[in-house]
């Protein structure tokens, strides 16, 4: 019988989540206060480990080098502007946006098992947005992009 193993020369995917102060996902990128960062096997659909990234600068700016450098690969945000999603693919880091609010460990499972069910971005331009939240009326996030 041949036994098909995963290679353990890859590193896990690591996925990040914005989340509250309170440890909740976080709906708005732009008013996160930190992130869970989730190392996962997709082949054995696992998480592996998790671990709370918690940025020095309260600037979304600087979000992206922070997740690059914890080897991020993929964001799962409920609402981002454009300019927040350019600055993450500059950095490398991929976005799922549309993501509806439940525990982070429930959507990243969700994820994993290819039942995450995303909705509209409405975080696309101008409109009501939290208090706190770092972007302008096209989508930016003040960076000097």
């Amino acid at each position: 019988h041949k036994r098909h193993c995963q290679s353990r020369n890859h590193p896990p995917m690591k996925l990040a989540l914005p989340l509250t102060a309170a440890d909740a996902f976080s709906p708005h990128y732009g008013a996160a206060a930190k992130f869970t960062v989730f190392a996962v096997d997709p082949a054995t659909r696992r998480i592996e480990r998790e671990l709370v990234v918690v940025p020095q600068d309260s600037e979304p700016c600087q979000w992206p080098r922070l997740l690059r450098a914890a080897g991020v690969d993929l964001v799962l945000a409920g609402r981002m502007g454009r300019g927040a999603r350019a600055h993450m693919a500059e950095h490398g880091v991929d976005v799922l946006a549309g993501v509806p609010e439940a525990p982070p460990a429930e959507l990243v499972m969700a994820w994993l098992e290819g039942r995450l069910v995303t909705g509209p971005n409405v975080c696309d331009g101008a409109g009501v947005h939290p208090a706190g939240s770092h972007h302008d009326d096209a989508g930016g996030c003040h960076c000097a992009h």
